[in-house]
């Protein structure tokens, strides 16, 4: 498991930069997971996020992503 937990770690920090990818190590090295959930607006995202606290996640929080069409 620790071995996976670095892989994930390392392809983490091309994704989202080293400070971040630090951060979700350490989530991972206690036993954490990580969980993305792509919502089609603003009100869905809101609700998803107050599921996820209601059931005891923690450091829960939204992003915006670049818009794919102008990549």
């Amino acid at each position: 498991a620790g071995g996976l937990g670095g892989v994930v770690g390392s392809a983490l920090a091309g994704l989202v930069g080293e400070h971040h990818a630090a951060a979700l190590q350490k989530q991972i090295d206690k036993g954490g997971i990580l969980l993305w959930v792509r919502t089609p607006d603003a009100g869905h995202e809101a609700r998803a996020i107050d599921l996820l606290k209601s059931h005891s996640a923690t450091d829960v929080h939204a992003h915006d992503l670049p818009d794919q069409a102008s990549s």
